[in-house]
C-alpha cells in the first residue's frame, strides 16, 4: 500500500497520534507535487495494490483523494480511504463512493466523548457508516481506539457493538486498537491487552 496524507484535520482529537501532521502549521503541500496521475504512476511502479489516504482525515481534501482514486483506478489501483467519517451528506457521497475500501475511525460512542475530547459530534459519524454500508459498493470497516478511563466502560463498548451489529451486520469487521499516550493525553495510561480482549469478547 502506497500511502500519503496531506496537513490539517476536521476534529481536534486530544489524543491524536498523528498531531505533527494533523496540526501542521508550517505546510509543504503534496498536492503542489505529487498529482494524481503521477500518485498513480508511482503506485504501479512500486507494485502497490492500493493507495491509502491515512495520517490525517481525507475528508479534508475530498477533490484530491476523488481525482486520485480515479487515476488510481485507471490503471488498476485500488483506493483506501481511512478516516473519522466525521462530514455531512455532500462530500460523504462524493469521497467515500469513489473508494474501494474505507476504514472509519468510531472514536467513542458517547456524545461527550465526540464533544469534549475529539471536539466533534457522533451523530454524523453514525450518518456515514450507515451510508458507506447501504448505499455503495465500498469495503467497510470500523476501528475504535480503546482509551483508559474515556471509552472502555462495559456499557459503552456493548453499545458500540450491538449498534454495529443491528445497523450494520457483523460481516462488518470491527477493530478494537490500543492507546499510547500522546499529544494532550500523555497522563493516560496505555490500554491494557486485557482491556481489548474484554471488548472482542462484547463484541463477539
Amino acid at each position: 500500500v502506497l500511502s500519503l496524507g496531506t496537513a490539517g484535520c476536521n476534529l481536534a482529537c486530544r489524543f491524536c497520534q498523528n498531531w505533527d501532521i494533523s496540526k501542521s502549521k508550517d505546510v509543504d503541500r503534496l498536492s503542489s507535487v505529487a498529482w494524481p496521475d503521477s500518485i498513480a504512476d508511482e503506485a504501479r511502479r512500486l507494485g502497490c495494490a492500493s493507495v491509502a489516504f491515512t495520517y490525517n482525515d481525507p475528508v479534508i481534501f475530498t477533490e484530491y483523494a476523488v481525482d486520485t482514486a480515479r487515476a488510481c483506478r485507471d490503471l488498476g489501483v485500488a483506493s483506501v480511504a481511512v478516516s473519522a467519517g466525521y462530514v455531512c451528506d455532500g462530500p460523504r457521497q462524493a469521497l467515500y463512493s469513489e473508494m474501494d475500501a474505507v476504514n472509519i475511525d468510531l472514536k467513542s460512542f458517547d456524545e461527550g466523548f465526540y464533544r469534549h475530547v475529539a471536539m466533534g459530534s457522533l451523530a454524523p459519524v453514525l450518518d456515514t457508516l450507515r451510508y458507506i454500508h447501504h448505499e455503495t459498493d465500498t469495503w467497510l470497516e470500523v476501528t475504535t481506539l480503546v482509551i483508559p478511563g474515556q471509552n472502555d466502560s462495559d456499557d459503552e463498548l456493548d453499545r458500540l457493538s450491538r449498534w454495529i451489529a443491528d445497523e450494520l451486520g457483523p460481516e462488518v469487521p470491527l477493530h478494537f486498537s490500543a492507546f499510547p499516550p500522546d499529544f494532550k493525553m500523555t497522563d493516560v495510561p496505555s490500554t491494557p491487552a486485557e482491556t481489548l480482549s474484554r471488548a472482542r469478547q462484547q463484541a463477539l
